[in-house]
């Protein structure tokens, strides 16, 4: 007798948003072909970026690379801007696997750093420095999953466009964190809320900043990966994706998997605030999300929406980041070309048909 998994793996002929299925022949030449030509094609165009912009593309790239990979602390940099990319990817691709687009990881993120925030100061006192930790990073993913539920529900009870539902709870998100920064939780010298206690943040080991946040992030990103993959849950979520009518056949009930995939997306963002609340900042700062919310939607499609793949996917997003970051002193050139080459990094896949994004 057929499985679900069979009359799913019959009547499909793509794989979500439209990345068409791994195929079952083809030499590794050709494969590695396939993903070298929009990189070449990518170095061409950031090339001609940089020349328009008036600076020598080489210099402006390899004082990139030498200031994200030149030292130990450089690469210790990149591994934690890693962290919260990677879960800001997670964020993105297990919804959008459903073919749900979740554009809310930003908004995801801040209201997972409130949380953990809020639970800090307000149970600081009574709670050792580890159990503290934990109980902030389980608030900020509770926060994070209610909050992208949200966005579920207005999809399957009245048809809401989940695009525009997440893209205004960004918003309250944002009105959220501004709150606390001036409201009640003001510090009152700098624009942010007041720091955590010390004993809840992770203390740094090899270089200084860095932590087991980025193990963490890993580790979710591979527990991720083995939930979409050996789960009927997880398959329930990709099949609703790649054929809608027959994952309902299949008597996968559609609307429960997609409230979920919400709900887990939204949880790695609320983690990834967290994160940043325990592992670097230990408040909630203005603008501490704005370089992974909107990049891990990037960070998603290069890794083609699989978990495993999002490790390295995130790792060149934050070796862009980290090395930008000093390209007006170093290169003289804004560091804002960064977004340049990320952009054109998404658009040459998807111009190379290496990515094919249907809604």
């Amino acid at each position: 007798m057929a499985t679900s998994e069979d009359l799913l793996t019959v009547t499909t002929g793509e794989d979500v948003l439209g990345v068409p299925p791994e195929p079952v022949r083809g030499s590794v030449a050709l494969r590695t072909l396939q993903l070298l030509l929009p990189a070449v094609g990518a170095f061409g165009v950031i090339c001609v970026a940089v020349l328009v912009l008036g600076a020598d593309p080489l210099l402006v790239l390899g004082k990139m690379i030498s200031g994200s990979l030149g030292s130990q602390y450089d690469v210790s940099e990149v591994l934690m801007v890693m962290a919260p990319l990677i879960l800001c990817g997670l964020a993105a691709a297990v919804p959008f696997s459903a073919r749900l687009w979740n554009i809310g990881g930003d908004g995801q993120l801040y209201v997972g750093a409130v949380a953990a925030v809020v639970v800090g100061l307000n149970v600081g006192k009574d709670v050792p420095g580890e159990l503290l930790a934990a109980l902030c990073v389980l608030a900020g993913i509770a926060a994070g999953a209610c909050w992208a539920i949200v966005a579920g529900l207005v999809k399957v009870l009245v048809a809401g466009n989940e695009v525009i539902v997440t893209l205004m709870l960004n918003l309250l998100a944002g009105l959220a964190a501004d709150y606390v920064v001036t409201g009640p939780y003001a510090q009152g010298v700098s624009p942010q809320t007041k720091t955590i206690p010390s004993g809840a943040t992770f203390g740094s080991f090899w270089q200084t900043g860095f932590n087991q946040a980025i193990f963490i992030a890993i580790a979710v990103a591979l527990a991720v990966g083995v939930f979409m993959q050996r789960t009927r849950a997880g398959f329930g979520i990709r099949a609703s994706g790649e054929n809608l009518d027959a994952s309902r056949l299949a008597g996968f009930a559609v609307h429960r998997l997609w409230v979920g995939a919400f709900g887990l997306g939204g949880a790695c963002a609320g983690l990834a605030g967290a994160l940043l609340v325990v592992a670097v900042y230990g408040a909630v700062i203005p603008g501490m999300g704005e370089q992974y919310g909107y990049t891990g939607i990037a960070v998603a499609l290069v890794a083609r929406l699989r978990p495993l793949l999002l490790i390295p996917s995130a790792a060149l997003f934050a070796v862009i980041q980290v090395g930008g970051s000093g390209l007006s002193a170093n290169a003289g050139v804004s560091p804002a070309i960064t977004y340049v080459i990320q952009g054109v990094i998404v658009i040459s896949f998807l111009a190379f048909r290496v990515l094919r994004v249907r809604i």
